[in-house]
């Protein structure tokens, strides 16, 4: 029977490197080397490596789950949760060499690639979306955010514009692009 903490250095080490260097350009071989375990032991918890990188859409998804604890702090109007949820996730992915969200990463790099990869990245992406929907229906029921709108529109918008801002990010190294996602998004999107 394998070790669970193998299994999870693994998880942890591996979601780092493809996070890091891509789904691609990431061997079995590196993801047992970070983990400091054997090649070998690998197989003894995945089937394969896109068995591990289903695995590591999951872990990665759980993560930054835990970055959308802001938007349930009933301290704060919602329109300011989802606000300060934006502002954070912004200074975590403005530095020239942040790797960007792994969603959007494998989104572009996998979904033609592998389906289970893809069912994993659209399944954390609608999980995303639910939660930024729920915030920003709370906001339209209290007048902070136009009603015109479906939430969950809303919230697809907001996904798809900060997905399109990250990249633009990464290509221009610079997060100018990070900061006309906000200054649109909460002047003139949401307001």
């Amino acid at each position: 029977m394998p070790k669970p903490n193998v299994r999870e250095q693994l998880l942890t080490a591996g979601l780092e490197t493809l996070h890091k260097r891509g789904f691609n350009a990431t061997s079995v071989d590196d993801i047992a080397k970070a983990a400091g375990a054997p090649k070998g032991s690998f197989y003894n918890h995945f089937s394969s490596k896109e068995d591990f990188g289903a695995a590591a859409v999951s872990l990665y998804a759980e993560k930054v789950g835990t970055r959308l604890a802001v938007l349930d702090e009933r301290g704060l109007a919602p329109l300011e949760r989802l606000r300060r949820y934006f502002e954070a996730m912004a200074e975590l992915s403005a530095a020239p060499d942040a790797p960007g969200c792994l969603l959007g990463n494998f989104a572009a790099e996998l979904s033609s690639q592998s389906p289970a990869i893809r069912e994993r990245v659209s399944a954390a992406f609608a999980d995303w979306r639910l939660a930024l929907a729920r915030v920003i229906a709370e906001a339209q029921r209290g007048g902070d955010i136009r009603a015109e709108s479906p939430p969950e529109a809303l919230a697809a918008f907001l996904i798809d514009a900060w997905e399109g801002a990250l990249l633009r990010t990464k290509v221009e190294q610079s997060p100018a692009p990070l900061r006309g996602f906000l200054d649109i998004a909460f002047t003139k999107i949401l307001t």
